[in-house]
């Protein structure tokens, strides 16, 4: 019989052997203030040093090398023969525009593969070439590529506005001929145009939809909505009419406000018209975007429409790369070997910083216990990253990057932490349900309560978002509204500041969660945990929902660390299974009946059919846990 150890040291050689590399910020010990704030100038200096490196001329180089010969060794060696600098700001320098570079070349492969799928999809390209936007080919990309959806629409409507400025450049003549400048006018249209495009809508659909042998409620709702619009064609085609013909900021939104301006016009409110409607718009200007279009699409050079690294320069500074070398800007007390043994012995090292004509400033960084727990564990040091810091406080930013297996990186510390405040219970298979932060942002099939920490950083973070921020963004019209340039540019600053509060309260949580779900699995001696995968999109939303889905923390590394860690307590494999995230929340799992989930029913909603208030959050955690689910990869 095989012993729990060697279990647990199967687990660990079959799923976690891979090297990988983790980034750490550790702590500048400075003499006073004056010494930082010296420190903190140099820093500066040498970034403004390093961005002056990527000029233009040089980014182009760059390009050319890469297709060359990929590798950054030889990539970075001939940027520094020929700018002839520091090989420390150099090098660091060179290492960010290899990434960038290495990030166009990606692009342009995603890009290309945009086009050919438009090519292919004519529906979806007139859609692309009015809104910038497709929803069927964002899903479709991303579940390709295996990337979120707002990675996809980002390429959608980037590629859009670059194409645009493209075809404005070279093909002026025809393409301000036929109008198909983004956002801009597009052709004019007649009310018979939209009356056929109804006919055509619908005729189209009902005869796919007869193929099918069995139609979902998704089909037959889009399929009575062209039905409705054919019914009510009288109101609905003078709308769309004065739409097509007259000029929008954003035809997206537009058309949403559209929609939603109909569906009260019919008497209808809570109907989504949206899609119908643009399906329509789409099947008017069908043939007029095909007649140019495609000859267009072909003709597209993808380098010229992904732009240079560095182009447009971003807000902020890249961090100095340190190099494991001595007597370079920044001094170092030894290459990466000699380090890592520093710190596993004295717990720190110092960083020397020069500068021309004047004396050289030392400083003590000192490593946190957990950085050097991992150390200990066989991680180690494969490069450090300095970076200045802002006012008022101007402490500058170190960063650690460590490599190594991924069982040097296990810290069972936080996890055994909430195990006492988790009951017994054995539960085999456990059902997950995602929320928005605040009490019910997991829930369980399973009686289990957040902990005081998670609670409190969820506290803080509604205080923010629903009273700090509103007070503050009211004080910053009333100072614009009064002309009080010094009074606006402190609220600017402390709004800033408030917005960074937030964002590192999401980040905590996100570093907490996975120990809290890998306590539950290993409390629970869970088998299964089966989450819903969702591929939620916020634009265009509002109020409430908006606010829940930038909040849910639905980041799938977090599902994989806490399996990865409940696997090495509990010495088997904890299985982790993603559900089709559909009527989860809205059928009632005791009886089958549906809850009415209307606005201020979130968290507790009546069952029209056996008439109980049930918590939809539990509801849909048990409904998750008794779908078949699809296995994803391990961590």
């Amino acid at each position: 019989m095989v012993s729990q150890a060697t279990k647990k040291a199967q687990v660990a050689v079959n799923t976690h052997s891979k090297t990988v590399m983790r980034s750490y910020q550790v702590a500048l010990k400075c003499v006073d203030q004056q010494q930082r704030e010296e420190i903190n100038r140099r820093i500066r200096k040498l970034e403004e040093q390093q961005l002056l490196l990527l000029s233009p001329k040089i980014v182009k180089k760059a390009e050319t090398l890469y297709k060359s010969n990929p590798k950054e060794g030889f990539f970075t060696r001939q940027l520094c023969k020929e700018v002839g600098k520091s090989p420390n700001i150099a090098e660091s320098a060179f290492h960010w525009l290899h990434i960038a570079i290495k990030g166009k070349k990606d692009k342009e492969q995603k890009v290309q593969g945009l086009l050919n799928f438009l090519a292919k999809n004519p529906q979806q390209l007139v859609e692309w070439m009015i809104f910038g936007r497709s929803p069927y080919a964002e899903s479709s990309l991303g579940n390709y590529w295996k990337l979120k959806r707002r990675y996809v629409i980002n390429l959608l409507t980037s590629t859009r506005q670059q194409a645009d400025g493209y075809w404005r450049k070279k093909k002026k003549a025809t393409y301000h001929l036929n109008n198909l400048n983004h956002n801009s006018f597009l052709t004019s249209t007649t009310q018979q145009a939209i009356v056929q495009a109804i006919d055509d809508a619908l005729f189209f659909y009902t005869n796919e939809f007869t193929t099918i042998p069995q139609i979902t409620k998704r089909q037959q709702a889009f399929l009575a909505k062209l039905q409705l619009l054919k019914k009510e064609q009288a109101v609905v085609i003078p709308f769309l009419a004065s739409w097509i013909n007259s000029p929008q900021l954003s035809r997206w939104k537009s058309l949403k406000i559209l929609a939603e301006q109909l569906a009260k016009t019919l008497g209808k409110p809570s109907r989504k018209l949206f899609s119908a409607i643009r399906l329509i718009t789409v099947f008017t200007l069908f043939d007029h975007f095909m007649q140019s279009v495609p000859q267009l699409l072909k003709g597209l050079p993808v380098a010229k429409v992904v732009p240079l690294p560095f182009k447009r320069k971003k807000k902020g500074r890249l961090p100095v790369k340190l190099l494991m070398k001595k007597d370079y800007v920044i001094t170092r007390q030894g290459n990466a070997k000699t380090l890592t043994t520093q710190i596993k012995k004295q717990g720190g090292t110092e960083l020397g910083f020069s500068q021309k004509g004047k004396k050289k400033l030392v400083a003590k960084t000192l490593f946190p216990s957990k950085i050097r727990e991992y150390i200990h564990n066989g991680a180690e040091i494969k490069l450090f990253q300095v970076s200045s810091g802002q006012a008022p406080s101007y402490k500058p930013r170190v960063d650690v990057v460590l490599e190594g297996a991924m069982d040097c990186f296990h810290s069972s510390t936080l996890l055994h932490t909430y195990l006492p405040l988790i009951s017994s219970q054995k539960k085999a298979i456990l059902g997950l349900d995602i929320n928005r932060l605040g009490v019910h942002m997991l829930a369980f099939n399973t009686s289990v309560s957040l902990p005081p920490d998670i609670l409190l950083l969820a506290e803080r973070y509604t205080h923010l978002t629903a009273k700090v921020l509103p007070e503050l963004h009211r004080g910053l019209m009333r100072k614009r509204k009064a002309r009080d340039t010094l009074g606006f540019c402190k609220l600017q600053g402390e709004l800033n500041r408030v917005y960074t509060r937030r964002m590192r309260i999401i980040r905590e949580l996100t570093r907490l969660l996975p120990h809290l779900l890998a306590a539950v699995l290993v409390k629970k001696q869970c088998k299964t945990l089966k989450i819903e995968q969702l591929t939620v999109d916020p634009s265009g939303t509002k109020g409430a929902l908006a606010k829940a889905i930038y909040t849910m923390p639905d980041n799938l590394f977090i599902y994989q660390k806490a399996v990865w860690l409940a696997s090495q307590d509990l010495g088997y494999q904890v299985q982790l299974e993603s559900v089709r995230p559909y009527h989860t929340s809205s059928v009632h799992y005791g009886c089958g009946g549906t809850l009415v989930r209307l606005q201020g029913q979130y968290d507790l909603a009546p069952c029209t059919k056996c008439g109980r208030k049930v918590n939809t959050h539990i509801n849909a955690a048990h409904n998750i846990a008794s779908l078949s689910g699809t296995p994803l990869p391990p961590l």
